[in-house]
């Protein structure tokens, strides 16, 4: 049997409720939870969402993780390094085509870290050599414009390999 909308409604917003008051950083997952015990099945996630064109076998896209647990396995030590950590987390965990600098820092302040220049820290990952980052479009014709960027193979090479504790040369 079907349940009546108004009862889903119901339900829902008492899991809003429940959860309103939680840290950003378990909100989410305690939602699941909860959708799971009201409904019986897995909560449909952005995280898990379909991948367009990239390997959706790829174990990050299989296993998402929360942006604390990347940072749990390596805390960065400049600012352009958080600012590449998050930008992976965005492009390889989350799984987005590209990312503005105004989401990469909005993910790091809701973590507690605090870029005095998420532009120049984008810039410097991207004037390193090899390129750890790429800008691959603008909005406008200010320099003030939305820019839109990606992690490069060499940015992805060189998070994995922190993560998995290796020291770069």
């Amino acid at each position: 049997m079907t349940p009546d909308i108004s009862d889903v409604k119901k339900l829902l917003d008492e899991i809003n409720a429940a959860v309103s008051s939680y840290d950003p950083i378990l909100k989410e997952k305690a939602r699941d939870l909860l959708l799971k015990q009201a409904f019986g099945a897995e909560a449909y996630s952005l995280k898990t969402a379909p991948s367009s064109g990239k390997d959706e076998n790829n174990s990050a896209a299989a296993n998402p993780v929360a942006f604390h647990q990347l940072v749990e396995k390596w805390t960065p030590d400049t600012q352009a390094e958080w600012a590449l950590l998050a930008s992976y987390y965005f492009q390889e965990v989350l799984r987005k085509e590209s990312l503005t600098a105004f989401e990469v820092n909005k993910e790091l302040k809701q973590h507690g870290s605090v870029i005095s220049n998420i532009t120049m820290s984008l810039d410097e990952n991207i004037n390193q050599n090899p390129a750890l980052m790429r800008q691959i479009g603008k909005a406008g014709k200010t320099k003030q414009a939305k820019k839109k960027y990606i992690v490069t193979t060499n940015g992805i090479n060189f998070v994995k390999d922190k993560l998995n504790g290796q020291k770069q040369s």
